[in-house]
């Protein structure tokens, strides 16, 4: 499980495809690095196990099945791209964000991108897939590319989102122009309670 706090990006260093999925190997200098090959790492959203360490865990390799490359923003990935990471949160951490599975439940794209007050936040209005904008309510919860992110408002698919410049800094937000296809994974408290209600 995750918190949707992207502790930082790493770069795509290769892509390989395979007969059912594709290897990516990532760079990255993960503070206080204890990963370890077998664990669970948030990659823009999406939970993979890492497969292989390089370079004394400054570099590591995980494998994406064909479905999971049809589900997510992964299969678009070049080498050079930005991705955001997230290791699995522990028991004893403060629990920032919100409750994140790393299960992406579609994918959303970018369609505007303005700076507001004075270059302190940025607004992106992004389109969520029609199947999943009853999970989304303003003030709630959204997971977008693994970043916990509050909805500061909804019509029909449209999300307004409002970034800080510390979140920019930090993920590959920094990256998300008009037209870019991005994970998204809802409340899974909504989806709860619509099994619990829904009959």
């Amino acid at each position: 499980m995750f918190t949707g706090l992207v502790e930082i990006t790493g770069a795509l260093i290769q892509k390989s495809n395979t007969k059912e999925g594709c290897e990516f190997l990532i760079e990255a200098i993960l503070e206080e690095n204890d990963l370890k090959i077998g664990d669970s790492i948030s990659i823009n959203g999406a939970c993979h196990t890492v497969t292989e360490l390089q370079n004394g865990g400054k570099r590591f390799g995980f494998y994406s099945s064909y479905k999971t490359l049809e589900l997510t923003n992964l299969g678009d990935l070049q080498p050079g791209d930005l991705v955001n990471l997230e290791r699995a949160m522990k028991a004893n951490q403060r629990f920032g964000g919100h409750i994140v599975q790393g299960h992406i439940d579609g994918v959303g794209e970018i369609l505007s991108r303005d700076v507001r007050d004075n270059g302190k936040v940025e607004v992106f209005f992004v389109r969520c897939p029609d199947e999943l904008t009853k999970y989304v309510v303003m003030k709630g919860s959204i997971s977008i590319d693994g970043i916990s992110l509050t909805v500061v408002s909804i019509e029909s698919s449209k999300i307004e989102l409002v970034l800080i410049p510390e979140t920019l800094k930090k993920t590959n937000a920094q990256n998300w122009n008009i037209g870019r296809r991005v994970n998204v994974e809802v409340d899974l408290i909504a989806r709860h309670l619509e099994k619990l209600i829904v009959k």
